[in-house]
Protein backbone atom coordinates (compact mmCIF):
# COMPACT_ATOMS: atom_id res chain seq x y z
CA UNK A 1 0.00 0.00 0.00
CA UNK A 2 1.13 3.49 -0.66
CA UNK A 3 0.21 7.23 -0.93
CA UNK A 4 1.91 10.01 -2.37
CA UNK A 5 1.20 13.55 -0.78
CA UNK A 6 2.27 16.86 -3.15
CA UNK A 7 2.26 19.97 -2.11
CA UNK A 8 4.34 22.99 -3.79
CA UNK A 9 7.09 24.70 -1.22
CA UNK A 10 6.21 28.79 -0.69
CA UNK A 11 8.69 31.21 -0.84
CA UNK A 12 11.45 29.13 0.87
CA UNK A 13 14.68 26.78 -0.87
CA UNK A 14 13.82 24.34 2.24
CA UNK A 15 10.36 23.05 2.15
CA UNK A 16 8.85 23.34 5.64
CA UNK A 17 8.01 19.84 7.31
CA UNK A 18 4.38 21.24 5.93
CA UNK A 19 5.06 21.55 2.18
CA UNK A 20 7.21 18.53 2.36
CA UNK A 21 6.45 16.45 -0.76
CA UNK A 22 5.97 12.71 0.90
CA UNK A 23 5.23 9.47 -0.46
CA UNK A 24 4.30 6.71 2.19
CA UNK A 25 4.24 2.95 1.96
CA UNK A 26 3.67 -0.14 3.65
CA UNK A 27 6.18 -2.76 4.03
CA UNK A 28 5.73 -6.24 4.96
CA UNK A 29 8.05 -9.20 6.30
CA UNK A 30 7.92 -12.58 7.15
CA UNK A 31 10.16 -15.05 8.79
CA UNK A 32 9.63 -18.87 8.99
CA UNK A 33 10.64 -22.05 11.24
CA UNK A 34 10.05 -24.94 13.01
CA UNK A 35 8.97 -24.21 16.41
CA UNK A 36 11.48 -24.95 19.24
CA UNK A 37 9.05 -24.77 22.62
CA UNK A 38 5.84 -25.89 23.26
CA UNK A 39 3.47 -25.02 26.06
CA UNK A 40 0.77 -26.82 26.77
CA UNK A 41 -1.68 -28.09 29.94
CA UNK A 42 -3.09 -31.27 31.81
CA UNK A 43 -5.72 -31.58 34.19
CA UNK A 44 -7.00 -33.91 36.55
CA UNK A 45 -10.55 -33.97 37.48
CA UNK A 46 -12.27 -36.41 40.19
CA UNK A 47 -15.27 -36.23 41.54
CA UNK A 48 -16.59 -38.05 44.83
CA UNK A 49 -19.62 -37.24 47.50
CA UNK A 50 -17.41 -35.66 49.94
CA UNK A 51 -14.90 -33.39 49.62
CA UNK A 52 -11.72 -35.14 51.21
CA UNK A 53 -12.24 -38.34 48.96
CA UNK A 54 -12.04 -36.40 46.04
CA UNK A 55 -8.92 -34.65 46.75
CA UNK A 56 -7.51 -37.18 47.82
CA UNK A 57 -8.39 -39.17 45.00
CA UNK A 58 -7.35 -36.10 42.74
CA UNK A 59 -3.83 -35.85 44.29
CA UNK A 60 -2.99 -39.85 43.82
CA UNK A 61 -3.51 -39.21 40.06
CA UNK A 62 -1.98 -35.96 40.07
CA UNK A 63 1.11 -37.48 41.55
CA UNK A 64 1.29 -40.44 39.37
CA UNK A 65 0.80 -38.19 36.06
CA UNK A 66 4.23 -36.12 37.34
CA UNK A 67 5.83 -39.04 37.54
CA UNK A 68 5.06 -39.97 34.15
CA UNK A 69 5.68 -36.64 32.48
CA UNK A 70 9.27 -36.04 34.44
CA UNK A 71 11.55 -38.49 32.27
CA UNK A 72 10.17 -36.90 28.89
CA UNK A 73 11.51 -33.37 30.21
CA UNK A 74 14.54 -31.95 29.61
CA UNK A 75 16.43 -29.95 32.49
CA UNK A 76 15.20 -26.21 31.59
CA UNK A 77 11.41 -27.52 30.81
CA UNK A 78 9.20 -26.56 33.78
CA UNK A 79 5.76 -27.82 34.93
CA UNK A 80 3.49 -25.12 37.12
CA UNK A 81 0.07 -25.84 38.96
CA UNK A 82 -2.53 -23.00 37.00
CA UNK A 83 -5.74 -24.10 38.72
CA UNK A 84 -6.67 -25.88 41.51
CA UNK A 85 -10.69 -25.96 41.90
CA UNK A 86 -12.67 -27.57 44.65
CA UNK A 87 -16.23 -26.98 43.75
CA UNK A 88 -19.50 -28.44 45.27
CA UNK A 89 -21.83 -30.55 42.12
CA UNK A 90 -26.02 -29.70 43.02
CA UNK A 91 -28.75 -32.06 42.59
CA UNK A 92 -30.75 -31.09 39.67
CA UNK A 93 -34.19 -29.85 40.78
CA UNK A 94 -37.33 -30.74 38.94
CA UNK A 95 -39.00 -27.41 36.71
CA UNK A 96 -40.70 -25.37 38.94
CA UNK A 97 -39.68 -26.74 42.58
CA UNK A 98 -38.13 -23.69 44.27
CA UNK A 99 -36.20 -24.71 47.40
CA UNK A 100 -32.16 -24.92 47.95
CA UNK A 101 -30.57 -27.44 45.68
CA UNK A 102 -28.62 -30.51 47.80
CA UNK A 103 -25.14 -30.52 47.27
CA UNK A 104 -24.79 -34.44 45.73
CA UNK A 105 -20.89 -34.43 45.68
CA UNK A 106 -17.56 -31.99 45.39
CA UNK A 107 -15.47 -32.32 41.95
CA UNK A 108 -11.91 -31.40 42.10
CA UNK A 109 -9.30 -29.96 39.49
CA UNK A 110 -6.23 -29.60 39.65
CA UNK A 111 -4.31 -28.26 36.24
CA UNK A 112 -0.51 -27.76 35.66
CA UNK A 113 1.01 -25.20 32.60
CA UNK A 114 4.11 -27.69 30.82
CA UNK A 115 6.95 -25.81 29.29
CA UNK A 116 9.18 -27.55 26.81
CA UNK A 117 11.68 -28.03 24.82
CA UNK A 118 10.93 -31.29 23.90
CA UNK A 119 8.91 -30.44 20.54
CA UNK A 120 9.22 -34.03 19.38
CA UNK A 121 7.97 -35.77 22.56
CA UNK A 122 4.73 -33.64 22.13
CA UNK A 123 2.29 -37.28 21.27
CA UNK A 124 4.55 -38.82 24.01
CA UNK A 125 3.88 -36.13 26.56
CA UNK A 126 0.04 -36.77 25.93
CA UNK A 127 -0.13 -40.17 26.10
CA UNK A 128 1.85 -40.59 29.47
CA UNK A 129 -0.58 -37.91 31.04
CA UNK A 130 -3.51 -39.73 29.97
CA UNK A 131 -2.60 -43.36 30.84
CA UNK A 132 -1.19 -41.97 34.23
CA UNK A 133 -4.63 -40.50 34.62
CA UNK A 134 -5.29 -37.00 32.95
CA UNK A 135 -8.52 -36.47 31.46
CA UNK A 136 -8.24 -33.24 30.37
CA UNK A 137 -5.59 -31.81 28.18
CA UNK A 138 -6.03 -28.22 26.26
CA UNK A 139 -4.21 -25.19 25.66
CA UNK A 140 -1.50 -26.72 23.18
CA UNK A 141 0.73 -23.79 21.48
CA UNK A 142 3.89 -23.87 19.63
CA UNK A 143 6.43 -21.08 19.63
CA UNK A 144 9.76 -20.12 18.83
CA UNK A 145 12.47 -19.42 22.08
CA UNK A 146 14.15 -16.69 20.38
CA UNK A 147 11.67 -15.09 18.74
CA UNK A 148 13.04 -11.71 18.66
CA UNK A 149 15.61 -12.85 16.22
CA UNK A 150 13.43 -13.55 13.93
CA UNK A 151 11.39 -10.84 14.37
CA UNK A 152 14.30 -8.40 13.35
CA UNK A 153 14.84 -10.42 10.27
CA UNK A 154 11.08 -9.79 9.35
CA UNK A 155 11.34 -6.09 10.36
CA UNK A 156 14.34 -6.03 7.97
CA UNK A 157 12.53 -8.01 5.32
CA UNK A 158 9.72 -5.10 5.65
CA UNK A 159 11.81 -2.67 5.16
CA UNK A 160 13.55 -3.60 2.15
CA UNK A 161 9.86 -4.30 0.65
CA UNK A 162 9.16 -0.85 1.69
CA UNK A 163 12.00 0.57 0.17
CA UNK A 164 11.45 -1.49 -2.96
CA UNK A 165 8.09 -0.04 -3.27
CA UNK A 166 8.91 3.02 -2.90
CA UNK A 167 11.58 3.12 -5.88
CA UNK A 168 9.39 2.35 -8.20
CA UNK A 169 6.43 4.49 -6.93
CA UNK A 170 9.13 7.10 -7.88
CA UNK A 171 10.49 6.14 -10.75
CA UNK A 172 6.52 5.47 -12.19
CA UNK A 173 6.20 9.39 -10.75
CA UNK A 174 9.02 11.19 -12.18
CA UNK A 175 10.29 12.06 -8.48
CA UNK A 176 13.19 11.23 -6.47
CA UNK A 177 13.56 10.03 -3.13
CA UNK A 178 15.38 12.05 -0.87
CA UNK A 179 14.95 10.19 2.77
CA UNK A 180 13.04 8.93 5.12
CA UNK A 181 10.68 11.13 6.90
CA UNK A 182 9.41 8.47 9.56
CA UNK A 183 8.76 4.62 10.16
CA UNK A 184 6.94 2.94 12.40
CA UNK A 185 7.34 -0.55 12.57
CA UNK A 186 4.03 -2.68 13.90
CA UNK A 187 4.26 -6.97 14.60
CA UNK A 188 1.09 -9.00 14.98
CA UNK A 189 1.28 -11.50 17.34
CA UNK A 190 2.80 -14.64 16.63
CA UNK A 191 0.90 -17.16 14.19
CA UNK A 192 1.10 -20.59 15.88
CA UNK A 193 0.42 -23.73 13.32
CA UNK A 194 -2.38 -25.24 15.41
CA UNK A 195 -3.58 -24.81 18.74
CA UNK A 196 -6.15 -27.33 20.66
CA UNK A 197 -8.57 -25.52 23.55
CA UNK A 198 -9.06 -27.22 26.52
CA UNK A 199 -11.13 -30.93 25.37
CA UNK A 200 -12.07 -33.83 27.52
CA UNK A 201 -9.67 -36.78 26.88
CA UNK A 202 -11.34 -40.76 26.86
CA UNK A 203 -8.41 -42.02 25.32
CA UNK A 204 -8.12 -45.00 27.79
CA UNK A 205 -8.82 -47.50 25.13
CA UNK A 206 -6.61 -46.13 22.28
CA UNK A 207 -3.60 -48.11 21.47
CA UNK A 208 -2.24 -46.29 18.84
CA UNK A 209 0.21 -43.33 19.68
CA UNK A 210 -1.34 -39.67 19.66
CA UNK A 211 0.17 -37.81 16.34
CA UNK A 212 0.94 -34.01 16.75
CA UNK A 213 2.83 -32.46 13.88
CA UNK A 214 4.45 -29.19 15.29
CA UNK A 215 4.47 -27.43 11.59
CA UNK A 216 5.92 -24.12 10.86
CA UNK A 217 6.07 -20.85 13.08
CA UNK A 218 5.65 -17.73 11.23
CA UNK A 219 6.54 -13.96 12.21
CA UNK A 220 5.40 -11.17 10.59
CA UNK A 221 6.31 -7.65 10.32
CA UNK A 222 4.80 -4.59 8.82
CA UNK A 223 6.64 -1.13 8.35
CA UNK A 224 5.05 1.83 7.48
CA UNK A 225 7.51 4.41 6.00
CA UNK A 226 6.95 7.82 4.77
CA UNK A 227 9.70 9.47 2.31
CA UNK A 228 10.61 12.77 1.40
CA UNK A 229 10.59 13.26 -2.34
CA UNK A 230 11.75 16.15 -4.73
Amino acid sequence: MMMVLLSAPVGADEPSASDRRTLSVTGQGEVTAAPDRVQLSFAVETTAERAGAAVTENARRSGAVAAALKPLLGPDDTVTTSRYTIEPRYEALPQGERREPRITGYVVQNAVRVESRQVDKVGALIDAATGAGTNRVGNLEFSLVRREEALRTAIEKAGADARAQAESAAKGLGVRIRGVVSATSTSPPIVVPRRFQAMEMALESRAAPTPVEPGQVAVTATLQVTYEIE
